[in-house]
């Protein structure tokens, strides 16, 4: 209930404000208090192994960075269903949204990726906007005051289903893939009991689940990526799709797409390293050679 009230009541300090001077009282006070913390460590550790080309001035600067729009982020969370309001379509800008129109009109339904960059809640208000029927993938929160709210908000900013992940949300997936609708995923975080692909050259367990999906139901996956242009606006840019090869092996085509959608996010968080969540322990732990180097 602590957690509950503590988020109850800082989304209501920033619900107060409008939704630009929240982004950015939220921005100011993340960049100067996140670095600070302990688990911030965790950040900049995987910095340094992700590219450890940089110097350690750069590598403060996108820590700095990444706590000012993650920031943002959790401030614009009070102001969501402000989004997805006619007057304030100007936020939210579509690279190549024809490609989503022609594949809302194909009737085939699709798969929707991207990872957590910038304000990642923005994904499914694209679905909406561009007429993709379906339903987005969430990690069901641990304390289920705080997951059952954070469910009622969504629902409240956009008409795509929530889809918590496992069973029964499989079960959910399955079905709008069925009907030919479209899945939203973010699937950049550590999977432990998925497969191993490669992420910036390491070992990184990855979700199998949009390849395999793609393969069983003969769907595309479209690749996106969400950038914070200024303040609380955003430009959404959408990729060539991934599909299957025809007459392949499905477990290698699924290993396939998942290491191309690896290839995908790696190059996104190369362009705009400040806007991806480096708080996540992403990769396999990498054992060390005598001479001091990652091995694997």
């Amino acid at each position: 209930m602590l957690e509950y009230a503590a988020l109850k009541a800082a989304l209501g300090f920033f619900g107060a404000m409008s939704l630009d001077r929240a982004s950015d009282m939220g921005g100011r006070i993340a960049r100067r208090i996140g670095p600070r913390l302990p688990f911030t460590e965790t950040a900049r550790e995987n910095i340094a192994l992700a590219m450890p080309e940089l110097s350690g001035s750069e590598r403060e600067k996108i820590v700095a960075d990444m706590w000012e729009n993650l920031g943002r982020t959790i401030a614009e969370y009070a102001h969501l269903p402000v989004f997805a309001r006619p007057e304030e379509r100007h936020r939210i800008e579509v690279v190549h949204a024809e490609m989503l129109r022609a594949l809302a009109a194909s009737g085939n339904g699709g798969i929707f990726v991207s990872g957590h960059f910038a304000n990642w809640e923005i994904l499914p208000l694209v679905m909406q906007l561009e007429g993709l029927e379906g339903g987005g993938v969430y990690r069901h929160a641990n304390n289920p005051y705080v997951n059952d709210w954070m469910v009622t908000l969504r629902e409240r900013a956009t008409q795509v289903v929530q889809v918590p992940k496992g069973p029964q949300g499989a079960r959910t997936l399955v079905k709008l893939l069925r009907e030919d609708k479209f899945i939203a995923m973010l699937v950049d975080q550590k999977m432990n009991d998925g497969v191993e692909a490669k992420l910036f050259g390491l070992r990184a367990m990855t979700t199998p689940a949009p390849a395999g999906l793609a393969v069983r139901y003969n769907v595309p996956i479209v690749p996106a990526c969400v950038e914070r242009v200024k303040g609380a606006s955003f430009r959404i840019t959408v990729y060539n799709p991934i599909t299957a090869k025809p007459g392949a092996d499905p477990v290698e085509d699924t290993l396939r797409m998942t290491q191309e959608l690896n290839d995908f996010l790696e190059a996104r968080i190369r362009e705009r390293p400040h806007e991806w969540l480096w708080l996540h322990s992403r990769w396999t732990k990498q054992k060390k050679t005598r001479r001091g180097r990652l091995a694997g």
